[in-house]
Order: structure tokens, then sequence, then C-alpha cells
């Protein structure tokens, strides 16, 4: 019973998410889905303000962290900044 819940609210909640990236073929936007898909589903930028985003990215540098994942300097820089031009 517990999968057809499971399968159900993935179904229902799937158009939240199926929203295409700004700027999708950027290399930043690229970046942010390859990066933050693997571990989660991927937000869509405009669904947080930039302080929210700023927030949301310390926390997850610091699962990250807690996990002995990192990602590059660059590449979090390329990632906020996509995150920051694009957030609500």
């Amino acid at each position: 019973m517990k999968i057809w819940i499971t399968i159900l609210y993935l179904f229902l909640a799937s158009p939240a998410f199926a929203m295409e990236l700004p700027a999708a073929d950027s290399p930043a936007a690229k970046l942010y889905a390859q990066r933050c898909s693997g571990c989660h589903a991927l937000a869509h930028p405009g669904r947080l303000d930039w302080e929210q985003w700023r927030h949301m990215l310390h926390v997850m540098k610091q699962r990250m962290s807690e996990r002995a994942m990192e990602l590059p300097a660059d590449e979090w820089k390329q990632i906020a900044g996509y995150l920051k031009r694009n957030a609500r």
C-alpha cells in the first residue's frame, strides 16, 4: 500500500518539477541541473527568492560536508550566480 501512495504522490507532484529551467542551455543551468539533481528533485530557481536560496545553499554545503561530498568553489559560485539571476 505504501508504494502506491508514494507513486501517487510522485505523479501528483511531478508538474511542480517539470517546469523548464530558465536559460536551460546555459552552462550554469546545466551545472545546476547536473549537480543538484544527483541527490534530490531539482527545484525551479523561481521557487525561492535570493535570500532563501542563499540559506539553502548554506544548508546544502553543510549537508554535503557531513557526507564528505564537495563541489569546487567555482561550481558553487556558478550555481549561486544562476540561482540569484533567476530567483523569484
